[in-house]
């Protein structure tokens, strides 16, 4: 079945929806004069070149070119199809879209996220109304999780059974194949299918759109493992995912700090405790794409560790990426025998909050680890610790930052800096620390081209001026064109939209006209809905913040301005034009004489070329 979404309904989203809060629930963004900034999310980048224009409803990374609309956006951040897109920012808007249909939904991943809707309810209807939850009841009672968490985090219970989820299907109108592809049921070898999660506490995992991804499941008994996450899916994947994100994102971006808890517990604890900016990594392992993603929504995250020795170990191996990643970082380390949730049980949030604010730096969380791994009391354990410390200082991207701490280890574990930095200069040459080569590297220009003296480069160099210059003026037109609607009559009647080398543009203009020519009026966001690609949407989102830039740098009378400037945009297209009539006549003339061809067809050429000459130089007298 082929989907279609009247235009306007597409606008009409546009219009009920604005792009700063689509973005900033994914992103932390600053205000920057009339835009907002922040780091992109779709390439790695450490100084924010991520725009949005409020204004016009765009935004656009002048990083990796990455721009468009809220339905750009959203494709490309939940990697969804357009029409997955428009659904989804359309119940955000409240527009109802009754001619919505996609081709072969089924295959679609919009599926997915309805059938771990269905999964997330019918496993906390199990936990509210079930018999069998009796267990998993008395332990969340244990832990003193109360009602308003089971309501806010949706937690639930997979019932005892092995077909519990596999019976729904039917119910639920999902194929069984599509319930095994989100991770809920597994094949059988004789071809049938049983339930991945039996008799057990159910976690569902929310991204921070409120939808439901996948689970986290506990064992209530002696079952194996302990805890059990759904496997990799199109919508799943536990190195891009943070526990409680959904609830605590706008206090994250508020506080721009985050809270990294552990464990499920431990961050449903703290928000019952209105500790509400924390979350938690899906097991131990902290990837980069965790902390990219943290950079997204702040400045800052605090992590909370149990006091035993194992999980201060297993956090030494991955907290090198903050500072791979040039992300501020503390640690709490909590008393012997407390995980957070319970000296939240016990203690209360003052307290706790308390711990916080004693917080280990990452450097000084460094070394406690290293004195305690190394026996200080003699030479060579002492020598250890520091080579162990400055594996890691070595590994910050920030110069300044490197040299300042260099000079603070060698105050705390009491050397003389000179020393210190000697020692490291040696080893560094010799490869002990295994320095962050992409950091430390000096930044070499790339490679230029070698020409060949005997090469004919001038025609190339020429092209390419002339082919910059063609596409920044019809940029200048469209711009124009959208930004004074009564110029749009001139531009079509002296030179027309043929006139256009580039495809892209050309269509845009074309739109441009057609849209003008239905309504007397054409904005920006009138041309978006009538686009074929995402392609030819980059290009107008070029367009669009060329001219914003136009515009403020423009200090003079703006419709004067405009004009005077399309009047120079005509007389170069003309001319090109006519430059380009003249080339191939020129051409046309070379080839006649190699074959000798009639005399009168190279009279006839020779004097269209003539008047082509004098065309030109009157456009060019009249500047």
């Amino acid at each position: 079945m082929a989907f279609y979404i009247p235009p306007e309904k597409i606008s009409e989203i546009q219009r009920s929806l604005n792009i700063f809060d689509v973005i900033s629930e994914f992103i932390l963004l600053k205000q920057r004069g009339r835009n907002f900034v922040g780091l992109c999310p779709f390439h790695h980048e450490k100084t924010p070149s991520f725009t949005v224009n409020v204004e016009k409803q765009i935004y656009k990374c002048f990083g990796c070119g990455e721009g468009g609309t809220i339905f750009n956006f959203m494709m490309k951040q939940e990697s969804l199809t357009f029409p997955e897109a428009v659904n989804i920012l359309a119940k955000k808007a409240n527009v109802r879209i009754d001619n919505f249909n996609i081709k072969n939904k089924q295959q679609g991943i919009t599926v997915l996220y309805e059938a771990n809707e269905h999964a997330t309810n019918f496993f906390n209807e199990m936990l509210l109304k079930s018999k069998e939850a009796v267990q998993t009841k008395d332990y969340l009672a244990k832990r003193l999780i109360n009602d308003d968490s089971f309501k806010k985090f949706r937690l639930g219970y997979s019932p005892n059974r092995w077909d519990s989820i596999t019976n729904k299907a039917k119910d639920w109108n999902i194929s069984a194949q599509l319930l095994e592809k989100s991770g809920l049921i597994i094949k059988r070898q004789d071809n049938g299918f049983y339930d991945r999660f039996r008799n057990r506490l159910m976690f569902p995992i929310i991204d921070s759109q409120n939808r439901p991804i996948g689970f986290g499941a506990r064992a209530l008994d002696d079952a194996l493992p302990k805890y059990l996450n759904s496997p990799e899916t199109p919508v799943f994947n536990k190195s891009k995912t943070l526990y409680g994100i959904n609830l605590a994102k706008d206090s994250i971006i508020k506080k721009r700090k985050v809270l990294l808890m552990e464990g499920y517990t431990d961050v449903i604890m703290a928000h019952q405790c209105g500790i509400d900016w924390s979350i938690a990594i899906l097991g131990t392992a902290l990837t980069r794409e965790h902390v990219r993603l943290l950079k997204r929504y702040c400045e800052k995250a605090i992590l909370v560790f149990d006091a035993d020795t194992a999980g201060q170990k297993s956090s030494d191996r991955n907290l090198d990426i903050f500072i791979e990643e040039d992300f501020e970082v503390s640690i709490v380390l909590l008393p012997e025998n407390y995980d957070p949730c319970d000296f939240l049980v016990k203690e209360g949030a003052q307290k706790f909050l308390e711990q916080v604010e004693k917080a280990y730096d990452f450097f000084s969380f460094k070394i406690k680890l290293s004195e305690n791994k190394w026996d200080m009391s003699t030479v060579s354990g002492k020598a250890s610790a520091i080579d162990d410390i400055l594996s890691t200082v070595v590994k910050i991207p920030n110069t300044l930052k490197r040299d300042l701490t260099v000079k603070r280890v060698a105050e705390e574990m009491s050397i003389e800096e000179k020393e210190l930095r000697k020692h490291l200069s040696e080893f560094l040459k010799k490869g002990k620390f295994g320095r962050n080569q992409a950091y430390d590297k000096k930044s070499e220009a790339p490679n230029k081209p070698k020409l060949n003296p005997d090469q004919k480069v001038g025609k190339d160099i020429l092209g390419i001026m002339k082919s910059r210059k063609d596409l920044t003026v019809e940029k200048a037109i469209l711009g124009i064109m959208i930004s004074r609607n009564d110029l749009i009559g001139k531009v079509e009647s002296n030179i027309g939209f043929d006139s256009f080398k580039y495809e892209n543009l050309r269509n845009i203009a074309e739109k441009i006209f057609e849209i003008y020519s239905k309504r007397g009026h054409v904005e920006h966001n009138d041309i978006f809905p009538m686009l074929n690609t995402t392609e030819i949407s980059g290009d107008l989102i070029d367009v669009i913040f060329d001219q914003s830039f136009s515009e403020n740098s423009v200090a003079s009378d703006q419709n004067q301005s405009a004009e005077k400037k399309l009047n120079e945009c005509i007389r170069y297209k003309k001319q090109s034009k006519i430059k380009e009539g003249r080339r191939r006549d020129k051409e046309k003339i070379s080839a006649l004489n190699k074959s000798e061809g009639p005399i009168e067809e190279e009279n006839n050429i020779l004097t269209k070329f003539h008047r082509k000459n004098i065309d030109f130089h009157s456009i060019k007298n009249s500047e």
